[in-house]
């Protein structure tokens, strides 16, 4: 039987679409080099997507783990952010990544899905697939920190 669904009733989609990777949001650093793309966004639910490039292969000519667990990372935290208080800080605190099969061409894509939220930590399952096929399986643990109080 499957876990039951968490509700998100401080799902805000306006936030949401920022995330989605709207025209005066732009992802910088190392998810703005990966060339990471928001394709999906919902409550509690983000997947995002790498188009695999020959920068981003290990001598073996596979893609690099480090660039499958750096996607899982940011999906683990980024499908936190539109249903956590605004000022509130997603940081992830743990993750395990099974590598299921090499990746050599074609699109990866995460899909993050949050399995439990309380007002300080999440648990968030991640499924990483390549061009539809099993690529990789993750879950992490996010702790979520409030906004600063304001005096």
């Amino acid at each position: 039987m499957p876990l039951p669904t968490p509700e998100f009733p401080d799902y805000d989609p306006a936030f949401a679409g920022l995330t989605r990777g709207a025209d005066d949001y732009t992802l910088e650093g190392l998810p703005g080099y990966l060339g990471l793309r928001t394709t999906g966004v919902g409550p509690g639910h983000l997947t995002c997507e790498l188009d695999v490039r020959d920068e981003l292969l290990n001598p073996f000519g596979t893609l690099h783990g480090g660039v499958i667990a750096a996607l899982v990372d940011h999906v683990l935290g980024a499908v936190l952010y539109p249903v956590i208080p605004r000022g509130a800080w997603a940081a992830t605190t743990e993750f395990k990544l099974n590598l299921l099969a090499p990746v050599r061409t074609g699109v990866v894509a995460a899909e993050a899905t949050i399995v439990s939220k309380t007002k300080r930590t999440a648990v968030v399952r991640i499924d990483v697939t390549n061009d539809g096929n099993a690529a990789g399986a993750a879950q992490g643990t996010v702790t979520i920190v409030p906004p600063p109080a304001t005096t």
